[in-house]
């Protein structure tokens, strides 16, 4: 009997060694800081060095059968995986799955005659058991709409700094069949890879907005009417969902059912950077809502039309909104507190005095210049030619610096915040998108960029967003921006912002893009600035794509100066409304991006370049839908990185230690019975 209680007693002991080892080796998974304040793990600092790296360009080199690939070009809208091999930073990965994807950017390359520019995802694991440093799935973005090649990458550097989760990106070069492809950005597709690391958990209920209802989050009743929210992990929660919604809509304990200093940070970033492609704006999609033991987290996601390529310039940072604040519950509910709104200012002002300092950003952005520009001067594909690329950057520059100071006015209380609730954020293809180094401004103006001189439309725009009753731009809008000589509007300009009813300007609207000598309309200032004039002549395509609400339906309207054929109806938004289409050439790569003859924006909201504030016609109008101050929101939600990586450390050291004391107890029982068999 002693001999066996003196075995036990080893055992023992060795067992409690053993249990240390394994919570040493548990509480050393995290040591190194990333830009956040929490600490990342081993298997995280690998992607960040070898398959995502912030600083050098990645080799992805795709092997395909020659007809799948140009299948796969040729059927892009079907979205049909292709059996390929992936070459990915030296290591080769067979039996890989490759697709096109998207949804504006995907319709749009199908409609121009000269590009296959797709964006790509790639799935590791759909034929064989297999991931890319744990990831299963990426992105290959193909910088659609984003003549700066940056707009995304610094998007989501700057949502990782104010301790949001964000998926993993680096810039890559794209090989197909030995050939250079294009320069893309790689983005990890938000998975079970990236809940683990920014939740510790990946065990909850993932949602996508697809746009469709209940996808602005209001009170439906019903889990089945949320046809806005795809499930995408193999368990829903519809209870959680319903409760989620119920209190943020009819309740006030907002903190048992969102992580409210994440939405708050969400909220803020989207409005700074003047990204409307969001929940923020109609179109109330990309992003990702993660339920976690029914608390919802909203997690950011695709930000290719930041940084005011999507309009999103006028914002007011407590009301930045494309439209009624009140028809989005998560900004109306949580910014009528003032703790919320308190701490919503707190996070802007963070944001400004830290990334979009201004030295700080522009050093940032020179540094990304550095690295990449040699990559996109050989592009063979890129949908911008060099020189509108070295504009598309410095356009970046010029919004973000205009954004910042009208939000830092606004905090400071020197501007207004706020307005009627009636929102305050362009949307549409305005200066900073399509064509941007065409077009005027940051969310609209004259063709080219440029308004006559003297200019100043009447503050806050036109009434409601409305140009006067009976008044029809010409088809093509003003030619040059100018209005015809002999029109003389009266002093101080139009009464209240409004043409006279009845007005028509004549056919081929103001001779070379000049208003008559003496028109000064009141005081506002024109907005939006200049840009550089594209170059005219045949082979250059002036062209417009905005969305816009008319009637229930979103349209996407697209014109070009030789080609005016609609393509066929598409859904834009996962079910909700229909979308009308022209070929166009995205990013103004031949010239000025200029608004379609007959796009109706409700709210003021002028979409794209031309068009009156609001329900502006026609290419070549005033001001896009832009607010005499010319600036942009915000958005973000807070992260807790800190508390969850803190979290982990306290269940790993749980876990082992259980483990430990667990398999003592069983080899003690054991080896108990069989000595006294």
């Amino acid at each position: 009997m002693g001999g066996f209680r003196q075995n036990a007693a080893r055992l023992m002991t060795l067992l409690i060694v053993v249990a240390l080892v394994g919570v040493a080796l548990a509480m050393d998974s995290g040591a190194t800081e990333t830009f956040g304040t929490g600490i990342v793990s081993a298997d995280e600092q690998l992607l960040d060095e070898k398959y995502f790296p912030q600083d050098e360009i990645v080799d992805v080199k795709i092997t395909i059968d020659p007809d799948d690939f140009q299948d796969m070009l040729d059927n892009a809208s079907a979205e049909q995986f292709k059996q390929a091999t992936v070459e990915y930073n030296g290591e080769k990965y067979e039996n890989v799955a490759i697709r096109t994807k998207g949804n504006l950017s995907l319709r749009s390359v199908v409609n121009m005659q000269n590009s296959d520019r797709y964006s790509f995802k790639i799935s590791f694991d759909e034929y064989v058991n297999q991931t890319l440093g744990g990831i299963s799935k990426i992105n290959l973005n193909n910088n659609y709409s984003d003549n700066s090649y940056m707009q995304e990458f610094l998007s989501y550097e700057l949502a990782e700094e104010m301790g949001l989760p964000t998926p993993k990106r680096s810039y890559v070069n794209v090989y197909v069949n030995g050939e250079l492809w294009g320069f893309y950005l790689a983005i990890e597709q938000i998975g079970d890879a990236y809940l683990e690391r920014n939740f510790g958990k990946a065990y909850g209920t993932l949602y996508k907005a697809n746009g469709g209802n209940g996808s602005e989050l209001n009170w439906l009743g019903t889990a089945s009417a949320y046809t806005g929210l795809d499930v995408k992990s193999d368990k829903r929660n519809d209870q959680a969902l319903l409760a989620m919604m119920d209190e943020l809509n009819n309740g006030t304990d907002y903190e048992s059912v969102i992580d409210v200093d994440t939405a708050l940070k969400y909220i803020a970033l989207n409005a700074v950077i003047g990204n409307m492609d969001s929940y923020l704006s109609e179109l109330k999609h990309n992003y990702y809502l993660y339920e976690l033991d029914g608390v919802f987290s909203i997690l950011p996601w695709d930000y290719n039309m930041s940084f005011g390529g999507f309009g999103g310039s006028g914002i007011l940072i407590d009301e930045p909104t494309t439209g009624a604040v009140a028809d989005r519950p998560l900004v109306a509910k949580l910014l009528a507190g003032d703790a919320y709104k308190e701490r919503y200012h707190e996070i802007i002002a963070e944001m400004l005095d830290g990334y979009l300092e201004d030295e700080r950003f522009q050093g940032r952005v020179a540094e990304l210049k550095e690295l990449i520009s040699e990559h996109v001067k050989a592009d063979p594909t890129a949908f911008v030619t060099y020189e509108q690329y070295e504009q598309g950057v410095e356009q970046l520059l010029s919004f973000t610096e205009t954004q910042t100071a009208s939000i830092a006015k606004q905090l400071d209380g020197t501007e207004p915040s706020s307005g009627d609730g009636s929102g305050s954020g362009s949307r549409g293809f305005g200066g900073g998108g399509m064509g941007r180094p065409g077009m005027g401004g940051n969310g609209g103006g004259f063709p080219g960029g440029q308004m006559p001189e003297g200019f100043a439309p009447p503050e806050g725009g036109f009434p409601n967003g409305q140009m006067p009753e009976g008044f029809t731009p010409p088809e093509g809008g003003f030619p040059n921006g100018q209005m015809p000589e002999g029109f003389t509007p009266p002093e101080g300009g139009f009464p209240n912002g409004q043409m006279p009813e009845g007005f028509t300007p004549p056919e081929g609207g103001f001779p070379n893009g000049q208003m008559r000598e003496g028109f000064t309309p009141p005081e506002g200032g024109a907005q939006g600035g200049s840009s550089a004039n594209a170059s005219s002549g045949d082979s250059i395509a002036q062209a417009a794509m905005l969305s816009v609400a008319q009637g229930g339906q979103v349209i996407l309207a697209a014109e070009t100066n030789t080609q005016k054929d609609a393509a066929q109806p598409d859904n834009l938004n996962g079910g909700n409304g229909q979308e009308q289409t022209k070929p166009s050439n995205p990013n103004g790569q031949n010239g000025n991006a200029q608004q379609a003859p007959g796009a109706v924006q409700p709210n003021g909201n002028g979409a794209g370049q031309g068009g009156f504030p609001g329900q502006g016609q026609g290419q070549g109008g005033f001001m896009g839908g832009m607010r005499p101050e010319g600036m942009g929101g915000f958005g973000g939600f807070p992260g807790n990185t800190a508390a969850q990586n803190e979290n982990k450390e306290k269940e790993a050291i749980t876990a082992a230690v259980s483990a430990a004391v667990l398999l003592a107890a069983c080899l003690f029982i054991v080896f108990y019975k069989r000595k006294r068999l």
